[in-house]
């Protein structure tokens, strides 16, 4: 007995020390390290701080979780691993989610949103319509009345789509706007989401089933560019009006029962003021008529809170500030007045071919 006491002993004093462990390729070292995760020097902690660290960022995430979830049942920090995972998880049960009305203090969002969709379509308004409008009038102006048909029914189709678009997008705010109004009046809105979609989608259903005539006669884009299309192809006629421009379908009143429309519009490029051709053309927003730039300048600025519009029977008052640049207008002009010494020019050739 004395013998194997002091054996065990010598073994004790002889143990390699923990560098020298390190050193060695152990395999029993090695399955230790997996087992610790192979974590490096400076991830190691102490056992019993690990497990109050761990402990307390579950705590924090319970709390965490019942307070920012809306409908949430009683929670028990004391289940198993598995809940405690769902409920540290922080999202809400979607399916289960139950519908929150909206109410008075909720109208101020809905406004924001449908003024972003008015927002949109103005953009689109002051880009792509004028966009397309140019380019009809570009393909009238270059090619032939015969020859042009294909190109401008191509134009044609891309019009009318940016007006459907458009129609869509007012579908939207106008749906929003109804629903701030609603919650203005004191009104509880319940179901809002299904609410919104059903009606932007009868919206959108009653403006699909109407014709061509219902959808884009009295659209004012769509009419300006129908009649600038015209103007430019037959200058000097009078512009029919718009139902002489879209075939009928089924569905429209015929012609004979429709009711009487004025026509026979036709575009005046002169003056009202100085009585001769347009030039740097400015037209009013309050009453559409035209001016020279620098007559119209010279006219106002006698009166500074406005003058009554020079031409014939306008009533409105105008200020520098109702007035802007008309590019488009200056174009027609100039096309026009290309065309018109053609003409001339044309007839004076025949003249000399008869003599």
């Amino acid at each position: 007995m004395p013998a194997a006491s002091k054996s065990r002993h010598r073994r004790a004093r002889r143990a390699p020390s923990s560098d020298h462990i390190e050193e060695e390729d152990d395999p029993s070292q090695k399955r230790a390290d997996d087992v610790d995760n192979e974590d490096s020097e400076e991830d190691v902690q102490p056992l019993t701080v690990r497990k109050v660290t761990v402990k307390k960022e579950k705590k924090q995430r319970i709390n965490r979780a019942a307070t920012e979830a809306p409908v949430a049942g009683p929670s028990n920090a004391n289940n198993d691993n598995d809940e405690d995972e769902d409920v540290d998880d922080g999202r809400i049960d979607i399916e289960n989610f139950r519908d929150q009305p909206l109410d008075k203090k909720d109208g101020a969002k809905l406004h924001g949103i449908a003024q972003d969709w008015e927002m949109i379509r103005k953009q689109i308004h002051q880009s792509s319509f004028r966009l397309v409008k140019d380019v009809a009038i570009s393909l009238a102006d270059v090619m032939e009345v015969g020859e042009s048909g294909e190109a401008l029914g191509e134009v044609d189709s891309i019009m009318k789509k940016l007006l459907d678009i458009d129609q869509e997008m007012r579908s939207h705010e106008e749906t929003l706007s109804n629903l701030h109004q609603a919650l203005i009046r004191g009104e509880v809105v319940e179901d809002v989401l299904e609410t919104y979609e059903n009606e932007v989608k009868r919206r959108v259903g009653e403006h699909e089933n109407k014709t061509t005539r219902q959808k884009y006669a009295s659209n004012d884009v769509y009419v300006e560019f129908k009649q600038g299309i015209y103007e430019v192809q037959n200058p000097g006629e009078m512009i029919p009006p718009i139902n002489d421009l879209v075939q009928r379908e089924d569905g429209d009143p015929s012609d004979d029962e429709d009711e009487l429309e004025v026509g026979g519009v036709t575009q005046d490029y002169k003056c009202p003021i100085t009585l001769v051709i347009l030039e740097e053309p400015m037209t009013s927003t309050l009453c559409g008529h035209s001016y020279s730039r620098a007559a119209i300048q010279e006219f106002l600025r006698a009166g500074r809170t406005g003058q009554l519009c020079p031409a014939s029977g306008c009533n409105k008052r105008i200020t520098m500030d109702n007035l802007r640049v008309d590019k488009e207008l200056e174009k027609r002009i100039k096309i026009a007045m290309r065309r018109q010494r053609q003409r001339e020019e044309s007839e004076e050739d025949d003249d000399e071919v008869i003599e």
